[in-house]
């Protein structure tokens, strides 16, 4: 007698289904209702943007940082090197594309091709909503999707138009979590947001960090943490990564809110640091200085440290102390070394043309 792959015990099903990319996933859980919850159970790694337009979705990835990946060790925030794809003719109609993480809004042309793991959902008919309604939306189906994948997922890339309360409590309660990003998006709708909706929407933000690193209850497990755009403040993430000794991945970028006391944090008071591998500091961390620097030699275990676009100290002093002191394996400096030029490439203006008016 022939024997189903469902007749396979659910321990073993949902084993086999968490290696699968979330295309893969969507595909199983439309054969019957069984396979529909199996693969909500075995959803372990997510990458989630909520859009209003196909245009919105392409300034988002646009207006993403583009982060350097460590050459010689595995960032829990790189792309598989050989994700799995699918002929786009063997797609299913319009009518079974329903998903096992929200039916009516997720489908399989939702996944991004180049990432397995992505999900952008367009708002239908967004155009006709103002602004308030479709925050309340994006706010709504971010909450759902997180709470009903709360026991499975473990690897969560989350770009939103602002930390909620409601979103920052669903996220604090994902107990397998290990790795966890958020992007908070400059322009996420294409279209203006009231200035005084923007300075609320800030005031609530820092509320909802209070939130999400007061409650974390993955907090000590996690492995990975990357912030970008966020009002989150050092206090805030000292906090949270006071609950962890495992985190070996740390990347902030554009947060406002982070001074110069993350070095005293990271160099002293964090008991976690000699887990710390990978260190990505960009764009915020306060004023270098050689105090700076200082704290990052006791880093001892660092194997990757990047330092874009942050300013105080140059780069030659920033590749001289590492060349004495850290030995770190990759550095990136605050600014890229500018190589001398040959006179060649020198391009000569004739003053008449500068400050002309007539």
């Amino acid at each position: 007698m022939t024997r189903s792959l469902l007749d396979f015990p659910p321990e073993l099903l949902v084993h086999i289904l968490a290696f699968l990319p979330v295309r893969a996933l969507l595909r199983f859980s439309q054969t019957c209702r069984y396979s529909q919850s199996l693969a909500a159970s075995s959803l372990h790694t997510l990458s989630l943007g909520i859009h209003p337009s196909r245009v919105s979705g392409i300034i988002s990835n646009l207006a993403a940082t583009q982060y350097l990946q460590p050459k010689k060790l595995a960032s829990a925030f790189s792309l598989p090197e050989q994700p799995l794809s699918y002929p786009s003719s063997s797609r299913s109609s319009q009518s079974s594309r329903r998903s096992s993480i929200e039916s009516d809004f997720l489908s399989e042309e939702s996944v991004d091709d180049d990432d397995p793991y992505r999900v952008s959902v367009l708002i239908p008919d967004a155009q006709i909503f103002d602004y308030m309604t479709l925050l309340s939306f994006h706010t709504a189906l971010t909450k759902s999707i997180l709470i009903r994948h709360g026991g499975t997922l473990r690897n969560l890339d989350l770009s939103l138009w602002t930390l909620t309360p409601s979103v920052a409590k669903a996220i604090s309660s994902l107990s397998a979590l290990r790795a966890l990003s958020i992007r908070i998006e400059d322009f996420p709708h294409v279209r203006a947001v009231p200035r005084s909706r923007f300075a609320a929407q800030q005031v609530e933000q820092r509320h909802a960090w209070d939130i999400l690193t007061n409650t974390a209850t993955f907090a000590p497990r996690l492995n990975a943490l990357r912030i970008e755009a966020g009002e989150l403040t050092t206090p805030q993430l000292s906090l949270l990564l006071n609950q962890s000794r495992w985190c070996r991945e740390l990347w902030l970028c554009r947060c406002a809110l982070i001074g110069k006391e993350l070095w005293d944090f990271l160099g002293g008071e964090w008991e976690g640091r000699a887990a710390l591998r990978i260190l990505g500091v960009m764009r915020c961390g306060g004023q270098l200085d050689e105090e700076s620097l200082d704290c990052i030699g006791t880093l001892g275990r660092l194997q990757f440290l990047t330092l874009q676009g942050c300013h105080g100290v140059d780069s030659e002093a920033v590749e001289e102390r590492n060349t004495k002191e850290w030995h770190i394996p990759e550095v990136i400096p605050p600014l890229p070394r500018i190589e001398e030029q040959d006179a060649s490439t020198v391009i000569e203006v004739d003053p008449a043309y500068i400050g002309n008016d007539e």
